[in-house]
């Protein structure tokens, strides 16, 4: 049986090749510099995910540092407001020209591609502290 965390190499795995994909569709509707930069920052990512999945020893710890400086809360809030404009521009595209809807949605996916991972380490690291409080007080 796979444990978990070859599911999760496996989900990443999964992302990057929909990413691939995503690469070629936009390569495709003729936006050839993006298309190709998003092929070959998904296909490097590929390749990682495949050796962490054939050497798991190779992949980086599920246990990660919590953020402790105030630096680093800073370079998150402005690479989640970098994220989030990037999101907003694509609408404000999606919205200005119709007919060109698929550029807005390359923004918003741009930006949903930093936005997502962040969000999602920040509720698990919020439920770790959670049961961490509430093994506190229950002892």
């Amino acid at each position: 049986m796979v444990g978990n965390r070859r599911w999760q190499i496996l989900a990443l795995m999964t992302m990057a090749v929909v990413g691939v994909a995503f690469g070629i569709w936009v390569l495709r509707a003729g936006f050839v510099t993006l298309g190709c930069f998003c092929m070959a920052v998904f296909l490097w990512r590929a390749q990682q995910f495949a050796v962490w999945f054939i050497a798991s020893a190779k992949a980086p710890s599920d246990v990660s540092a919590p953020l402790t400086s105030t630096g680093q809360r800073i370079l998150l809030s402005v690479i989640c407001l970098l994220g989030a404009s990037v999101c907003a521009l694509g609408i404000y595209l999606w919205r200005l020209y119709p007919e060109d809807w698929q550029v807005g949605l390359v923004f918003i996916l741009f930006g949903l591609l930093v936005l997502a991972p962040v969000t999602l380490k920040e509720i698990q690291l919020r439920r770790k502290a959670r049961a961490s409080i509430r093994v506190q007080t229950t002892n």
